[in-house]
């Protein structure tokens, strides 16, 4: 996906709801240079794409051997955004 930042790729994504689902292994921030260097530069990707409308499902290892949480988890953000989608203005309201 292409932001002001750049062009930023998604482990997983269903671009149509603006949905990406992001696996967070210890090896993205431990195996590749600085810890801090890692963070930053994955808090500062998600913002660029946070701020066109993207929402992130984030899951570890161990969330892929509990299938009946992971699908709910799955089933739930692709709900929230098809709302959102339907109701653009529903994510201006308070409360």
């Amino acid at each position: 996906m292409r932001t002001p930042l750049g062009e930023h790729r998604m482990d997983f994504a269903w671009p149509e709801l603006r949905v990406a689902l992001e696996f967070d292994g210890r090896a993205k921030y431990f195996d590749y240079g600085p810890v801090a260097d890692a963070v930053f530069a994955e808090r500062r990707r998600e913002k660029a794409l946070m701020e066109q409308g993207w929402t992130f499902l984030r899951i570890e290892w161990k969330d892929l051997f509990n299938e009946v949480e992971f699908k709910y988890r799955v089933l739930r953000a692709l709900g929230k955004a098809r709302e959102g989608a339907a109701n653009p203005l529903r994510r201006f309201r308070a409360g």
